[in-house]
């Protein structure tokens, strides 16, 4: 088994990679989920992150190929008439052909150590049931009783309906301080519709 070293490991606003890394990163979620369409030569890359979630991308390239990728959104959550700051970790992917090296537990810690530093009051993911072990070893605990939603709207994404467990994380004081609101709740991260974490 090869392993990557961590000094490869990029951490880096979207908002500033080039556009290659954003076919790049295109290219990847195409690799890691072929139902998504991928950018042909020369066609502009969709862009993968919604400006106005101002994404954090933690990446590892090998050469010129990028191996793992990993980023964070940020948005304000309004809940039990409180409003909160959240980091959700998102687009988890690993290349195929470099699975199974530890990569993706790479891109995984760094992104929960920028979380962890950030002012979020609470930290987000869902994932399918497998990959809950993994995600708690990395300090993602799994959580019963709540359920995520893209928003209110009618067709909203919703974890329950996808089948996906949510982790969650209170981060903050103030977050401490609500952590009653966070227990058999529905949450709706107020996201435009077909958006989720």
């Amino acid at each position: 088994m090869s392993t990557i070293p961590s000094d490869l490991l990029s951490i880096l606003p979207y908002r500033q990679t080039s556009g290659q890394v954003r076919r790049d990163i295109a290219l990847l979620m195409h690799r890691v989920w072929p139902d998504q369409s991928a950018p042909s030569q020369g066609e502009a890359v969709p862009e993968e992150h919604d400006p106005e979630l101002d994404a954090l991308c933690c990446f590892i390239y090998r050469g010129n190929r990028l191996l793992s990728y990993a980023a964070i959104l940020n948005f304000t959550l309004s809940h039990a008439e409180q409003t909160f700051s959240v980091a959700a970790l998102s687009c988890v992917a690993t290349d195929p052909a470099y699975q199974n090296q530890g990569l993706s537990s790479l891109v995984v810690s760094a992104a929960t150590r920028c979380i962890e530093n950030s002012h979020a009051d609470i930290g987000l993911f869902t994932c399918d049931p497998p990959l809950a072990s993994f995600y708690a070893k990395a300090g993602w605990p799994a959580v019963s009783g709540v359920v995520v939603i893209g928003s209110h709207d009618a067709c909203a994404l919703s974890s329950a309906e996808l089948g996906k467990v949510v982790l969650l994380r209170l981060l903050s004081e103030h977050a401490h301080d609500h952590a009653a609101a966070f227990a058999n709740t529905t949450l709706s991260l107020g996201l435009p519709l077909g958006q989720f974490v």
